[in-house]
């Protein structure tokens, strides 16, 4: 058995660091030594639901492979790789973490190592959103002249898809507070609007080949049936409060998707999938192509005192990316 530090939480934020044990390889697993993670709302969502206090939380990782399965092809010991994992198997907030290599990827070379923590989970959301999903075309200018409005643009998974709708050839306007704006333009959006506005009024006579949301698109909804084309898409990563009016996008034969990143994971179906894309975003952020949504770096290692602070920014909507670097500390 390896000796290993872990920390877990419970629904009220507190962490418990522990001493713990890692049993086993399966021969598709890399255990990677963990440099930095970075905290999602996915997360504080998991953690109101660990009642018992027992789960440890973790889904974006970036890290060293110390050991690797049998069957393992493509990655070597002292590799430095990137991931967002499962909620099948424990998470990044641990000194050593076993993950599939089918779901990770050789980090950017460029990026440090919280500039590329950050990325994982919100690039892989963005990318099978717009991509799998919904069917538009993964290629530098495949969607050339096509409007996307995007809801929530300045969050996790808004900064990043924005560059990726950018590449793809999207027009992309987002809503964001006004203070964001810069933020929002920086990361590829060519119209941004006050997310305090009226969709209606701000579209006028425009609509749009698509509508994604990053935040619960319940109270939206009405008016994204309204602003998005005939035969156009709509889609969300996020679960709604309320049950939606879906006879609204009828009678113009609009498609409505849903994309759950840990789907793939959780239903041991296309996993593979998921480190292509990773491999494919690595590239583009070497090439200068995506840059890193990372807003915040705790820099003191991982460890109960990091980590309560990173679930609070996090928990405050912050725009883009929070991430704690440095390593477990002993």
């Amino acid at each position: 058995m390896i000796e290993n530090i872990s920390f877990s939480t419970t629904g009220d934020g507190t962490f418990t660091k522990q001493k713990t044990g890692i049993h086993k390889l399966w021969p598709y697993d890399l255990l990677v030594e963990v440099s930095a993670v970075s905290v999602n709302p996915v997360d504080l969502k998991l953690a109101a639901q660990n009642a018992n206090g027992k789960r440890i939380l973790g889904y974006d990782a970036v890290g060293t492979v110390v050991e690797k399965g049998s069957s393992v092809r493509g990655v070597e010991i002292g590799d430095r790789v990137f991931y967002a994992g499962t909620t099948v198997r424990d998470g990044a907030h641990q000194k050593l973490q076993l993950v599939d290599h089918r779901i990770a990827a050789h980090a950017p070379k460029n990026l440090t190592d919280a500039e590329a923590a950050a990325i994982p989970l919100t690039a892989l959301a963005a990318w099978e959103l717009l991509f799998e999903r919904m069917g538009f075309v993964p290629e530098k200018d495949g969607n050339k002249g096509q409007q996307l409005l995007m809801i929530n643009g300045a969050g996790g998974v808004g900064s990043i898809a924005s560059q990726i709708a950018k590449w793809a050839g999207f027009k992309v306007t987002a809503t964001s507070s006004p203070k964001n704006f810069e933020w929002l333009k920086d990361n590829g959006v060519k119209e941004c609007v006050d997310y305090h506005q009226d969709l209606i009024v701000e579209a006028g006579a425009r609509k749009f080949d698509a509508v994604v949301s990053f935040y619960d698109i319940s109270d939206y909804f009405p008016a994204v049936a309204k602003v998005v084309k005939p035969f156009g898409k709509v889609g969300t990563i996020v679960e709604t409060k309320k049950d939606l009016p879906m006879n609204l996008l009828k009678n113009n034969n609009v498609d409505f998707f849903w994309e759950y990143m840990f789907a793939k994971t959780e239903q041991q179906m296309q996993i593979a999938t998921q480190g292509a894309i990773l491999a494919k975003v690595a590239e583009m952020l070497d090439a200068g192509i995506l840059h890193t949504t990372l807003t915040k770096e705790f820099t003191g290692g991982i460890s109960t005192e990091t980590l309560a602070q990173a679930f609070q920014r996090v928990a405050k909507r912050a725009i883009g990316k929070t991430v704690i670097s440095g390593g477990v500390k002993e």
